[in-house]
């Protein structure tokens, strides 16, 4: 599997004993949360990623969308440090999403890495193909693999200055 769809390795410190505005280093300095634009178009399970990540005071969703077009237009209306997607979107496509992302993260030339991670129901290697291949860092299947976001994310919030 190449380095870019493995899971960041490494285990971060608890970020539940620290407060909401905090998240946690790998050597356990507190920080700023990880902010994150959440792109899924099931309502049921939008909302249970959104409670899932309001659990760690790592994290902060600044963002929600449940399409292609609204979650462009929320790429220039809201912070974020990370995106995670779903490929099949009502209407669009996930993979819109993640190009409209690479173009806008090149253009501010900031060197800020936005770290995109898809979440998806379709794990066919044309598809992982696609999304690698669109600028994705991580590609998960939703039924096999969801475990490793938390992990994923924990990890991208300790590289975070």
């Amino acid at each position: 599997m190449p380095p870019s769809q493995q899971p960041i390795s490494g285990s971060p410190a608890d970020p539940k004993r620290h407060s909401s505005n905090d998240a946690v280093r790998p050597n356990g300095a507190p920080g700023k949360p990880l902010r994150i634009l959440l792109v899924e178009d099931s309502p049921l399970l939008r909302s249970r990623l959104e409670s899932m990540l309001s659990q760690y005071a790592a994290f902060k969703v600044t963002g929600l969308a449940s399409a292609e077009a609204e979650a462009i237009e929320k790429l220039d209306s809201v912070s974020y440090d990370a995106i995670v997607v779903d490929v099949e979107l009502r209407p669009g496509s996930g993979i819109g999403v993640i190009r409209a992302a690479r173009a806008r993260n090149r253009d501010k030339g900031d060197g800020n890495h936005v770290w995109i991670i898809v979440l998806t129901n379709y794990d066919l290697p044309t598809v992982r193909e696609r999304c690698m291949a669109a600028g994705a860092d991580h590609f998960l299947d939703k039924m096999r693999e969801i475990d490793q976001l938390m992990p994923i994310l924990l990890q991208i919030a300790g590289r975070k200055p």
